[in-house]
């Protein structure tokens, strides 16, 4: 009977040694190791303390993370952490988040400051980032990439509704690829932002002369003669848009307005090759006041050579 009892005795001991040393096997690879200490301060930019700053860090090796807030003073601190490599990681509502890696050594401590920006108005992150797509589209369209450029300043405008160069830059190379609504679009967009400014006017008395000559060549004069007085309102020092407003009006009988866009054409474009039958046909209308009949194609061709 005392010798079971002594045996079951021996098994317990046993067993608690044995859960004890199984325990110490089990626990943290880090506890034997010496520890380090941090001493910490978060400031912002004009060196003034960061309080209720929200400080994590990470130990690369063992994924163990540690948590602080920095006090009134703008500090954080710890005497016992394991040495090695961290992942630091610090936030404060109203600034910008500050990530950084960190290296702790045993028994020694580590002094760090860490500034915080203060973090940018939404509107100013929009403006900023619709500026990135500007020059990334000035760029694609130096290397002759016009598709991938389009969709830059795009990107551009709708990030920043009223930015006027990249609207311009739209229309343009728009226009390059002939897409001329949505070109004119574009443009119509930058000129209701800077009435003032006559680059787009330039480009759309252009679109507008482009879409008249296409309206002529399908004999749809009324629509054509609109396109064109379009154009004369952006534009009305285009010599060949007057060229071809004196054609429509001439084709209507309208004397006077025939011969004040054909005289501003051969003021504007006096060493034009079609300025010899310009004159011929002033001169007729100025004495006879007779139409002479002219060849659409024959126009359309020197209007084409602009």
């Amino acid at each position: 009977m005392y010798l079971a009892s002594k045996i079951r005795n021996l098994a317990v001991i046993g067993l608690v040694a044995l859960i004890i040393v199984m325990l110490g096997a089990i626990s943290s690879p880090l506890a034997g190791q010496a520890k380090a200490k941090l001493d910490g301060t978060v400031l912002n930019i004009n060196k003034e303390a960061i309080p209720q700053a929200e400080v994590q860090l990470k130990h690369e090796d063992s994924g163990q993370m540690f948590y602080f807030k920095s006090n009134k003073k703008g500090r954080f601190s710890s005497s016992f952490l394991p040495s090695g490599n961290y992942n630091l990681t610090v936030e404060k509502e109203g600034y910008e988040s500050f990530t950084g890696e960190l290296k702790l050594s045993p028994n020694i401590t580590q002094k760090i400051k860490v500034t915080l920006v203060k973090e940018k108005p939404e509107e100013q992150k929009r403006e900023e980032e619709a500026i990135a797509y500007f020059k990334k589209g000035t760029k694609l369209s130096r290397e002759k990439k016009l598709e991938e450029a389009i969709q830059a300043f795009q990107k551009a405008v709708e990030l920043k509704e009223d930015f006027f160069e990249a609207y311009v830059n739209l229309g343009a190379f728009l226009f390059q690829q002939q897409k001329d609504d949505e070109a004119e679009k574009a443009l119509l967009k930058a000129l209701e932002l800077r009435p003032e400014e006559s680059k787009p006017k330039e480009i759309l008395a252009d679109i507008n002369f482009e879409k008249a000559k296409i309206l002529i060549q399908e004999n749809k004069l009324d629509e054509a003669l609109e396109r064109l007085k379009q154009s004369y309102n952006f534009r009305a020092d285009h010599a060949y848009v007057n060229f071809l407003l004196g054609y429509l009006y001439h084709e209507k009988g309208m004397k006077e307005e025939a011969i004040k866009h054909f005289e501003a054409f051969l003021q504007l474009a006096p060493n034009a090759p079609q300025v010899k039958d310009v004159k011929k046909l002033l001169e007729s209308l100025k004495k006879t006041g007779r139409n002479i009949v002219l060849n659409r194609g024959q126009v359309l061709l020197f209007a084409s050579s602009f």
